[in-house]
């Protein structure tokens, strides 16, 4: 079998620059966070010209998303991998909010950049063009699929009503981490509120007259 280039036009040389443009980002990301991610570091490091880098990723916030698209396959292949032993959806919710949780410990530089990128309300006036509204619907890359896959299984049919309260665990969820980021919550306490939030949310209502 003949040798792959990593150089040239090639769809495999593309996807080992795109990996290592990534790599190279989340490395400066764990050093100093968000701020720490400059992309002619980045181009430097992965060894591209910056304007291959721009090809790539116009702005700094697209690496950085690029790269958690990546980290919540992860998560879809190790909740498939293994699945949530809580016996109710609410408590299988709440095991991989707490996944995700951990997997943020392990790389705070990282945790900072993933929640600046995504959560820094930008600019007046400078509304990126590919803005686009909240949608109660299936994406595969949202964390809100894997918590319905994790609570139902591949089979269920999520509603509407059912992606409005996976939206709101997401929320809290980005907001635990941002508060332990800033030294306001210990992981215990992230844990927790997770799981009782989940318990709240989740938990099928009591059939009337009971």
């Amino acid at each position: 079998m003949g040798r792959v280039s990593r150089k040239g036009r090639t769809p495999e040389a593309r996807a080992f620059r795109a990996e290592r443009v990534l790599d190279a980002g989340m490395a400066l990301a764990t050093r100093g966070g968000y701020e720490a991610v400059q992309m002619r570091e980045v181009a430097r490091i992965a060894d591209v010209a910056l304007s291959t880098l721009y090809r790539y990723y116009p702005s700094k916030d697209a690496l950085i998303s690029a790269a958690i698209m990546v980290q919540l396959e992860e998560l879809r292949q190790d909740i498939i991998r293994r699945p949530p032993r809580q016996r109710t959806p609410e408590g299988r919710a709440a095991e991989v909010l707490n996944r995700a949780f951990r997997a943020m410990q392990y790389n705070r530089g990282w945790a900072h950049a993933a929640l600046s990128a995504y959560h820094i309300p930008k600019p007046l006036g400078q509304q990126p063009e590919d803005a686009s509204p909240l949608v109660e619907t299936s994406d595969p890359t949202a964390l809100t699929d894997l918590l319905a896959l994790a609570a139902w299984g591949p089979s269920h049919r999520t509603t509407t009503a059912e992606y409005r309260v996976l939206h709101m665990l997401e929320s809290l969820w980005n907001s635990s981490v941002i508060g332990w980021l800033n030294d306001q919550m210990t992981p215990e306490y992230v844990e927790e509120r997770l799981k009782f939030a989940a318990k709240r949310l989740l938990a099928p209502e009591p059939e009337a007259g009971r």
